[in-house]
């Protein structure tokens, strides 16, 4: 691979479709169900159990989970990828509703940190589906492009402690908040936005040699 031939460059285009533009990830367009698809009736399921167990709050919790693997279907690129990133979400929404984050403290920044791995690569890859992040001509482009996705992945973090201060001054004061909470979840998020950042890097050099 020459040095033009970077992270992130410019692949063959797509063709236009009756649904938009060809899917970047591993899926038909038709529906070919798999494993991932799995995990997504879970997580239907479970936003009638979380209300029950939690209230209103804990099943609006578990339906935004359920769209976010929607979205993971839709533009990982990858059925692995979808599949990994199905479970963190359904995981992080669950240990919410359950409490578990009370019961064991370090559980929190863990899932934190791997929410925004997924987040953060979800981000990604329907910025360059939709042709909004561009392809590097080169290696300095493509390591700019690497800081962008991690700023991204700050950003998103930022977004979601906001989120959790909202969150706990206007609906539910349970939810976490505090100096220490909130620097933990951002370093925890810095460092899930960096690994999205790589993870992505490593798949656009493997797209680029194949």
């Amino acid at each position: 691979m020459t040095d033009a031939d970077g992270p992130w460059t410019a692949g063959p285009p797509r063709t236009a479709t009756p649904f938009g533009k060809e899917p970047v990830g591993a899926y038909e367009q038709t529906f070919v169900p798999h494993l991932g698809d799995a995990v997504r009736l879970a997580t239907l399921l479970a936003i009638p159990a979380a209300w029950v167990i939690s209230g209103p709050l804990s099943a609006l919790t578990m339906l935004l989970v359920c769209g976010g693997t929607w979205l993971t279907r839709y533009y990982s690129r990858t059925r692995n990828e979808d599949l990994a990133g199905s479970v963190v979400l359904l995981l992080g929404g669950a240990f919410s509703v359950l409490g578990t984050y009370k019961a064991i403290d370090w559980l929190d920044l863990v899932v934190h940190g791997l929410m925004l791995v997924i987040l953060t690569k979800l981000l990604t890859n329907m910025l360059v589906h939709h042709e909004m992040l561009p392809a590097a001509e080169d290696r300095r482009q493509a390591a700019g492009i690497l800081l962008a996705v991690t700023s991204m992945g700050v950003l998103l973090a930022v977004l979601w402690e906001i989120g959790e201060w909202i969150g706990h001054t206007f609906i539910n004061p349970e939810v976490g908040v505090g100096y220490d909470d909130t620097l933990g979840d951002l370093a925890a998020g810095l460092l899930g936005a960096l690994a999205a950042a790589l993870w992505s890097h490593g798949t656009a050099r493997r797209s680029g040699s194949a």
